[in-house]
C-alpha cells in the first residue's frame, strides 16, 4: 500500500508541475503568446479562426458588415482572434487581436485607436503600431477582403 501512495504522490506532483506550467508562462514579458484574457467590448461571431498572420484558418471566412465597424474605431471578432479598423470612411484593416504585450485580447472601440484593457496599451487603427504601451511590437495584420458591404477573410 505504501507503495500506491508513493506512485500517487509522484503522479499528483508531476500533475500539479505540468499545469503550472503554462501559469508561468502566462506571466512572461512582452510577446505576442497565444493566450487570452478576454477584455470587455470583444465581439464573437460564429465561424473559424483566421488565416492571418501567425495563426491557422479559412480563407473566406465572413468577418463582419461594413457598417459594424465604426469611423475611427474597431470592432473585435473574438471568435477569429481578428480586429477590424476603420481609421477613415470606406478604408478597413484588420490586425491580430491578441495584444502582444501579454497575450490579452485587445477591445473594439469607437475612440481613434484599439485599446488592449487589461494593460493599457494603445495600437494604431491604421498600421496596429503601438501608440501607447507597455506593449512595445505591433500588431500582426490579417489579411481581409471587402465586397460591397461584406468583410471576410482574404
Amino acid at each position: 500500500m505504501s507503495a500506491s501512495l508513493g506512485r500517487r504522490r509522484a503522479l499528483t506532483g508531476a500533475a500539479a508541475v505540468t499545469l503550472g506550467l503554462p501559469v508561468v508562462a502566462a506571466c512572461g514579458s512582452d510577446s505576442s503568446g497565444n493566450g487570452a484574457d478576454t477584455a470587455t467590448g470583444t465581439r464573437s461571431p460564429s465561424s473559424s479562426r483566421t488565416g492571418g498572420t501567425g495563426s491557422g484558418g479559412s480563407a473566406g471566412a465572413a468577418l463582419a458588415s461594413t457598417a459594424d465597424i465604426p469611423v475611427g474605431g474597431c470592432a473585435v471578432f473574438e471568435g477569429e482572434s481578428v480586429v477590424v479598423t476603420q481609421p477613415t470612411e470606406g478604408d478597413f484593416k484588420a490586425f491580430s487581436a491578441t495584444c502582444t504585450h501579454q497575450g490579452c485580447s485587445v477591445s473594439s472601440s469607437s475612440d481613434g485607436d484599439i485599446p488592449c484593457n487589461c494593460h493599457g496599451s494603445r495600437f494604431s487603427l491604421v498600421d496596429g503600431s503601438v501608440i501607447t504601451g507597455p506593449a512595445t511590437s505591433p500588431l500582426g495584420e490579417v489579411a481581409i477582403k471587402v465586397r460591397g458591404e461584406s468583410i471576410t477573410l482574404a
